[in-house]
């Protein structure tokens, strides 16, 4: 073992070994071997000289349980016994463990993860708050959203579907989360044989770990567990979110690696952001009806002006000739944009070039908003205009994170464009990217697209982004006392 094991002091930085353990999907009448499999992964990563594991959301005694009256009459150890043997094994090893299971408090059950330190004593639980689908059906809610203190620093727990909300994996990082560990059942989204999709084991890990300035341990399952998919991908990502360590799609298997833990990075949100994302008022969603197929350009900055050597149709006089709605631009100052706005608005189209005030605008075509990319990592900016019905937001500025842009696109199930100098790309609700160029390659990228999309925000059956969030909750985790409540 390393030296790691020792306390992490604030503002030093310490390096942990760290494993994911990725198992198997078991069905709950398979819950002897899911209970061997973590056994045996348990006894694996301490082998490989990890100081921590992670295993899978609902690693015992499984994840689709059927509901409390078949949970309850199946064959399988009580919550606190599957913990007592969980301490034995963890003790055993000298390893601490974070382990997804079913917490059965009596009254309730809940969709949740232990953490348990070398020597076998808990440090704490985290019940899953941002409900899955079929979660609705089995499992309560998680009312709090704190960091866990651990001999290795400060970890943060969020279970699966926590990570779509991101005042979550914030909220803990505020509190002083050192890391960000995720229990999961990333279900595999492609539709195509032998393919694997998933938004968050593709890219919302990743910003989270870039927004939060911490590592992140995922451990997911593979497998099918009654007809239900899974990904695989458990990862491990660094605070710049650098994926260091990536197991297979469709085996189990142990990843591991060495991370760095220190302080998280500061998230500050303005109080005029807090007044809209704490508050009881209800989001805005986009009536579908006002909405339909928008063509759009995003246009790398050199791409918009005629070039004098050139003797071609200028290019906002050919967008306008090919029916574009709206143009996305990065133009350096607001005398220009100004300029090029009254120029497009003669030629029939909307221009969006330049934030000048970072709130939301309303157009023909519908809602929408411009934030800096400077501002992006901040999830606060886009989320209040998505919260107030914008149905596409503009970066513009200096070069974006690909997988923050899609990060906010999924969060907020709306559309993401972003432009800078040389480069332009636009992302839908999902996450996807549409279009976009490529290194060295400064074109003006155009689609049709359908603002319909962002009027849709359940993002599975019984998960609705805006139905799941919970703003006192939230309000909780970052120390706000003041109660933003909505006006009658």
């Amino acid at each position: 073992m390393s030296k790691s094991k020792e306390s992490i002091k604030a503002g030093k930085r310490s390096n942990v070994t760290v494993a994911a353990a990725q198992l198997a999907a078991r069905t709950l009448d398979q819950a002897d071997a899911a209970l061997s499999d973590i056994e045996t992964a348990i006894v694996d990563a301490a082998a490989l000289g990890a100081d921590m594991v992670v295993l899978p959301e609902c690693a015992y005694p499984a994840y689709l349980i059927g509901g409390e009256e078949k949970y309850r009459a199946a064959k399988i150890l009580g919550s606190e016994d599957f913990i007592k043997k969980l301490s034995g094994w963890a003790k055993q090893n000298k390893i601490q463990v974070i382990c997804g299971f079913v917490d059965d408090k009596g009254d309730k059950l809940q969709n949740a993860a232990i953490v348990i330190n070398a020597k076998g004593k808990e440090c704490g639980r985290h019940a899953k708050s941002f409900l899955w689908g079929l979660d609705n059906d089995y499992f309560a809610p998680g009312e709090n959203i704190k960091p866990i203190d651990t001999p290795l620093g400060k970890v943060g727990v969020i279970i699966c579907a926590d990570g779509r909300a991101p005042e979550i994996a914030t909220g803990l990082a505020h509190q002083g989360a050192q890391l960000i560990a995720i229990p999961t059942c990333w279900v595999n989204a492609a539709q195509e044989a032998d393919t694997y999709r998933n938004a968050q084991a593709d890219f919302m890990v990743q910003g989270r770990a870039i927004e939060c300035g911490v590592a992140i341990v995922a451990a997911n399952k593979c497998g099918i567990e009654d007809d239900t998919p899974y990904c695989g991908m458990s990862q491990i990502v660094s605070p710049e979110g650098e994926r260091i360590a990536t197991a297979s799609n469709d085996k189990p298997e142990i990843i591991s690696a060495e991370v760095s833990l220190g302080d998280p990075n500061a998230i500050d949100i303005p109080r005029w952001a807090k007044r809209r994302i704490f508050s009881a008022y209800p989001p805005v969603v986009p009536e579908r009806e006002s909405l339909g197929d928008l063509k759009i350009a995003v246009a790398p900055a050199e791409c918009v002006f005629p070039k004098p050597e050139q003797d071609e149709t200028p290019p906002l006089q050919q967008l306008a000739a090919d029916g574009v709605d709206v143009v996305g631009t990065a133009l350096p100052d607001p005398e220009t944009a100004d300029r090029l706005d009254i120029y497009c608005r003669a030629l029939g189209m909307t221009l969006v070039a330049f934030p000048f005030v970072e709130r939301l605008m309303l157009e023909p075509f519908g809602a929408c908003g411009c934030v800096e990319a400077e501002h992006l990592t901040s999830f606060a900016p886009v989320r209040i205009m998505a919260l107030d019905g914008a149905s596409i937001v503009f970066v513009v500025g200096d070069e974006v994170n690909l997988q923050l842009l899609r990060t906010r696109a999924a969060e907020n199930c709306i559309f993401m464009a972003s432009a800078t100098a040389t480069s332009a790309v636009l992302v839908d609700p999902s996450g996807t990217i549409v279009d976009q160029t490529e290194p060295g390659q400064s074109r003006i990228i155009t689609a049709t697209i359908d603002l319909r999309m962002s009027a849709n925000k359940e993002v599975f059956p019984q998960t609705h982004i805006w139905d799941q969030r919970k703003p006192q909750l939230y309000a909780d985790a970052f120390g706000i006392n003041e109660r933003f409540v909505a006006p009658h």
